[in-house]
């Protein structure tokens, strides 16, 4: 039966014959016992708000009580690491750093304990204005009337934005709130920028709303009273979007629309909707006049017909 040692600040397994296989433990790749792949070539900051007094961000033990203080401390491709816990900052988190990597405690979905949260600042919550950044494992609660949980190009052309595995909500079906789950400016080029496997629950304008050169969004869950994702924006900057793989739900009632695209058509650019499931909207997907393809998509009819996909006979 094979065991495991500790030498020398190495790990062995005791193979039963005497002999060791020794490996070496990066600790940096487990977050609370999580692991959650190598951390970034700079530094890691920590940030655990249940720390008794605010320390240098350096270890669990000396862990900033808030992002703020992080985000001030981190600089170009270092890593954020947040523990557990809801963190209500006193202002807009606005990155600047480029490379930063900013890794939270877990996609919480709609319950509000983990992530971040608008009440204080009653602002956006987290704004992106640098390239190759890394957002992952937060929960945003967008509980601040017409504001957004995230906003990527805020007066800066962010290039190579990374967003998976979070979740976006205003808390209740009923509260509608925050603006965007996801805002990718339309007034700058975001060029590159993937929002993939994250989790939204209502917002007031639109779940993503997509502006920006190139941009993908691929196997998120979407549960929508208003629009699931809006590519609508009608100008130069609209070449090569992907919409993919995306499971969006209707409210049932109300003007909603699941996969809104542009009515006019754009000066350039080319937009791939394909391979989506699109229920209980009033529309699910809009017939745009946007120059794109549509491909092997599943709809219900509309709000009150459901989909039904490989129905037993």
């Amino acid at each position: 039966m094979s065991s495991f040692n500790k030498v020398g600040g190495r790990y062995g397994m005791h193979s039963g014959s005497g002999r060791f296989k020794n490996f070496q433990v990066d600790q940096n790749m487990f977050i609370q016992g999580n692991p959650v792949g190598p951390m970034g070539p700079g530094n890691t900051w920590y940030v655990d708000k249940n720390v008794n007094a605010n320390g240098t961000g350096k270890t669990w033990e000396l862990a900033f009580k808030t992002v703020t203080a992080a985000v001030a401390a981190a600089q170009t491709y270092d890593t954020i690491i947040i523990g557990k816990g809801l963190y209500d900052e006193a202002a807009t988190l606005t990155i600047t750093q480029r490379g930063l990597r900013i890794i939270g405690p877990g996609n919480g979905g709609t319950t509000m304990t983990n992530g971040l949260i608008s009440t204080t600042s009653a602002s956006d919550i987290m704004i992106i204005n640098a390239d190759y950044v890394e957002i992952s494992g937060i929960s945003f609660f967008a509980v601040t009337n017409a504001k957004s949980a995230l906003i990527i190009g805020d007066g800066y052309d962010s290039w190579n934005t990374w967003v998976h595995d979070c979740a976006f909500s205003t808390g209740t079906a009923d509260n509608t709130l925050g603006e965007y789950g996801i805002d990718v400016s339309d007034a700058l080029d975001c060029v590159n920028t993937l929002i993939e496997n994250n989790f939204f629950y209502y917002m007031s304008s639109a779940a993503i709303y997509i502006g920006a050169t190139r941009c993908t969004v691929r196997n998120n869950i979407i549960w929508s009273n208003s629009v699931g994702i809006d590519v609508t924006h009608e100008g130069g900057e609209h070449a090569g979007c992907l919409v993919a793989d995306n499971y969006l739900i209707g409210r049932q009632s109300g003007s909603t629309v699941g996969i809104q695209l542009a009515a006019t058509e754009p000066t350039d650019g080319y937009i791939l909707v394909a391979n989506n499931i699109v229920t209980n909207f009033d529309t699910n997907i809009t017939a745009g006049k946007a120059v794109m393809s549509q491909v092997n998509n599943q709809t219900a009819a509309d709000a009150s017909t459901y989909l039904q996909v490989d129905a037993s006979p």
